[in-house]
């Protein structure tokens, strides 16, 4: 099948070839696309020289902007599967098939890679060990809660961009997310198209450099940001997925 991998990334320079690398290396037949947002340092040049191909935004939109600008290329290029690792090296490209099995085999039209779901291991308190501040913890706790309302599901990992799309979901999701964080918001939007959801294991690790956007207080913000952002989408009613 025609497989795209797209890796939204902003001044990721130290290790954005590393990850480039990863992804080709066990998803060999797979087009690497890397989305730029804008980084004012030597990103897309270290992902050029790692294979990948870049499109570059003209400033820093935000990761949900670039997410779905590269969905839109999948769409746009007609690729079969579109799939999203993240450029700070925290998701493990040897997961990746694994991620894209469920949608290639038709069994899912989108599938996420939960850090939740590892073999005997129980989700709270994985996710208490990995997500080392009170606020994320909560946040977790909050979006999960959440989508058992709105989308009427359950979610191990409500805010993995760890993922695998269909042609019909990557429609969807080219159509419009939030922004700044798009990941509680995908779900809604593909529940309510009627679309097929399933989680598969998948590890996570610390960023391999630099440092994260969410820290200190921004685990709130974002709490409220993303709440209000799935209040939005709720309103508008379902989206159209594509065929």
């Amino acid at each position: 099948m025609k497989s795209l991998v797209i890796i939204p990334a902003f001044n990721e320079a130290s290790c954005i070839a590393s990850v480039v690398a990863d992804v080709r290396a066990y998803v060999p037949g797979a087009t690497v696309l890397v989305m730029d947002d804008g980084s004012a340092d030597a990103t897309a040049n270290e992902a050029r020289r790692a294979g990948a191909e870049v499109l570059r935004l003209p400033f820093n939109c935000g990761i949900g902007v670039a997410v779905q600008a590269g969905f839109a290329f999948g769409v746009a290029e007609g690729f079969d599967i579109v799939a999203r690792v993240d450029g700070d090296g925290q998701h493990v490209a040897a997961d990746l098939p694994a991620v894209i099995a469920p949608v290639a085999e038709d069994r899912a039209d989108f599938s996420v890679g939960s850090r939740f779901l590892a073999a005997g291991a129980d989700s709270e308190s994985a996710a208490a060990s990995f997500q080392s501040s009170f606020s994320r913890r909560l946040g977790i706790r909050w979006f999960k809660t959440l989508l058992r309302f709105v989308a009427g599901r359950a979610v191990t990992d409500p805010t993995s961009g760890f993922c695998a799309t269909n042609r019909r979901a990557a429609a969807v999701l080219a159509g419009g997310c939030a922004s700044d964080y798009p990941e509680v918001d995908a779900v809604v939007l593909l529940s309510r198209a009627g679309l097929r959801l399933t989680e598969v294991p998948a590890r996570m690790r610390d960023r391999q450099a630099g440092a994260s956007s969410i820290s200190g207080l921004a685990p709130l913000r974002y709490m409220i940001k993303v709440t209000m952002a799935i209040a939005v989408t709720w309103s508008r009613g379902p989206a159209t997925a594509g065929s």
